[in-house]
């Protein structure tokens, strides 16, 4: 796929990646959706746009919602759903 924002996918990768790993923390992720929701500003991507606003916000209600020791399995499937979308 040609990207408007390849740098910002390409990062975003990279990130969901290494939360996936185990290499970063939930917080550090979901900081990681958030810049590059707010990177993405084109109307041609602004699918992507809300696909990052949407995970964002469901990995901020799993915060409050689910246990902490279940936090990152429940956050794994919103970064598989990420990576699926973006790959």
């Amino acid at each position: 796929m040609n990207w408007i924002y390849p740098d910002v996918v390409n990062e975003l990768k990279k990130k969901c990646d290494s939360f996936l790993h185990k290499e970063i923390s939930v917080e550090e992720m979901q900081a990681s959706i958030y810049e590059a929701e707010h990177q993405i500003l084109a109307l041609e991507e602004k699918w992507l746009r809300e696909l990052l606003f949407d995970a964002e916000n469901q990995i901020e209600l799993n915060h409050y919602t689910i246990d902490s020791d279940k936090l990152e399995l429940s956050i794994e499937s919103i970064i598989k759903n990420i990576i699926m979308k973006i790959s």
